[in-house]
C-alpha cells in the first residue's frame, strides 16, 4: 500500500463522519422549518440557507424535498421509538399500556416540533404505513396487560387500540395548537379510560 492510498484511507472515516454530521444538521434544520412554516411554506433553498450550505449540498444528501421530509419523519419516528420504547420495556407488563400513553404524550409535549413534523410528513412526505402498524403494537400491549391481570371479559383489541390511538392524536394535536392545554393531565384521562374499560378484571 502506498503512502498516498494509506492517507486516503485514513481520511475516509472523517469524511463519512462529516457527511453524517451534515445530514443530521440538514434534518435538524428541516424539523425547525417544517414545525414553524409547514411543508408548503418551506423550500430547499430556505433549508440550505438555514443550514449554511448550498442547495446542491442538500440535494446531494436528499434527492428532493419529498425524500428529505420522509427522512425527517423517519428521524423523528426513531427518536419517539427510542424514548417511548425504552420506557415501555422497563415497565411491568400490566402497566405498559399506561406507560405507552404517558411517555408518548410527554415526548410530544417536550418536543412539539416532532408532533408538527409527524403531521406534515404524513400529509406531504409519502409516508403511508399499513394501518396495522399503528394499532397492532397498542393491541399487543393491551393483550399482554390483560393476560397479566387475568382479565376475562371480551374486548375487541383492534377497536380499543384505534380508540386509544385516536385519543392520543387528538391530545397531541390540541397541545400543538394550544401550548397552554394540559396534555399531561389529558393523558391521565386516557390512562383512566384504559384501566376502566380495557384492563379491569
Amino acid at each position: 500500500m502506498t503512502q498516498d492510498s494509506a492517507e486516503a484511507r485514513s481520511r475516509e472515516p472523517a469524511l463519512t463522519f462529516t457527511r453524517r454530521a451534515r445530514r443530521v444538521q440538514i434534518i435538524d434544520v428541516t424539523i425547525e422549518l417544517l414545525a414553524d412554516h409547514g411543508y408548503s411554506g418551506v423550500s430547499l433553498s430556505q433549508i440550505a440557507d438555514r443550514a449554511g450550505v448550498t442547495k446542491p449540498t442538500v440535494l446531494y444528501h436528499f434527492t428532493d424535498k419529498s425524500n428529505l421530509v420522509s427522512s425527517v419523519y423517519r428521524h423523528v419516528l426513531d427518536a419517539v421509538v427510542e424514548s417511548v420504547g425504552g420506557a415501555v420495556e422497563t415497565a411491568e407488563v400490566e402497566e405498559r399500556p399506561a406507560a405507552y400513553v404517558r411517555y408518548l404524550v410527554a415526548h410530544f409535549v417536550r418536543y412539539p416540533s416532532h408532533a408538527r413534523v409527524s403531521i406534515e410528513a404524513l400529509i406531504h412526505g409519502g409516508e403511508r404505513a399499513e394501518s396495522s402498524a399503528r394499532w397492532k403494537p397498542v393491541a399487543d400491549l393491551l393483550a399482554a396487560a390483560r393476560k397479566s391481570r387475568g382479565a376475562t371479559d371480551e374486548v375487541e383489541l383492534r377497536t380499543a387500540a384505534l380508540i386509544i390511538g385516536g385519543a392520543i392524536d387528538a391530545v397531541v394535536a390540541e397541545a400543538v395548537e394550544d401550548p397552554k392545554f394540559d396534555a399531561v393531565a389529558a393523558s391521565e384521562e386516557i390512562v383512566e379510560l384504559i384501566e376502566a374499560r380495557y384492563l379491569a378484571s
